[in-house]
């Protein structure tokens, strides 16, 4: 219940201070980092929402499985991940569009992955056009050009999001990298089902639903994380923003 009310009090102060910043004028990076906190709020609402004795909805019964809330956490921690990488200062112009160009031309091929996949092809023509131009874009952008030719063409491809790796990100935001895996690894497991969520299934136990002691430290445990992250979040809006404190 502790770990509960503290998550809670952090997606109210995430979500009224993105409420106190909308609408308003920023840079093109801080407007991005906005847009990236709006998902990271929306994740952590419905995180909330599927949390055991939430006081955000009614139900006959709680569930009392961790699969609930895994799924959110995870994607809090991702976004986190993304919003800091993006919104951290370029050292020049040029680097700014390589970072959202290569985003950019990600964002297409995932389209046309998805796209293609229901038959759409007048779409998908569209978003491979697009994506040729920005390949060209990139090409042409002295920042871009100057990395290593092996992350040049392993971005090009526009399976990567972002340039930077993840262990990278993890490096210069100062996160402990082993335990930030300990805690992906598991978060990944009961997003999807894999054995590791399903070999411990207990009757009237462990992965029921019912209440259980493996199902409370574990969602107790994303409870506590997700509050830091939130709260993370939150104050770094502020420095942004710093008369949304009220």
């Amino acid at each position: 219940r502790d770990a509960l009310k503290g998550f809670d009090a952090a997606v109210c102060d995430a979500l009224a201070v993105g409420q106190a910043i909308s609408g308003r004028m920023a840079s093109h990076r801080i407007g991005f980092g906005t847009h990236i906190s709006t998902r990271i709020t929306g994740h952590a609402q419905a995180m909330v929402r599927a949390a055991p004795l939430s006081r955000w909805v009614r139900s006959d019964y709680d569930a009392w499985d961790f699969c609930a809330l895994a799924g959110h956490a995870r994607a809090i921690v991702e976004g986190l991940l993304l919003f800091h990488y993006l919104t951290d200062e370029p050292e020049s112009d040029e680097e700014w569009s390589a970072r959202i160009n290569v985003m950019n031309l990600n964002d297409c091929t995932r389209r046309i992955q998805v796209l293609g996949g229901f038959g759409l092809t007048e779409e998908v023509a569209a978003f491979e056009a697009q994506a040729e131009e920005l390949r060209k874009e990139l090409k042409a952008n002295a920042w871009f050009v100057s990395l290593k030719e092996q992350l040049q063409r392993k971005l090009l491809t526009g399976n990567w999001p972002t340039i930077q790796s993840r262990d990278e990100q993890l490096e210069k935001l100062g996160w402990d990298r082993e335990h930030f895996y300990s805690m992906w690894n598991m978060l990944s497991q009961y997003t999807h089902v894999l054995p590791f969520s399903v070999y411990r299934t207990e009757p009237d136990g462990r992965g029921t639903g019912l209440l259980n002691d493996t199902d409370l430290s574990y969602c107790y445990m994303v409870l506590v994380a997700c509050t830091g992250f939130m709260t993370e979040l939150t104050d770094k809006l502020l420095e942004w923003f710093p008369d949304a404190a009220w």
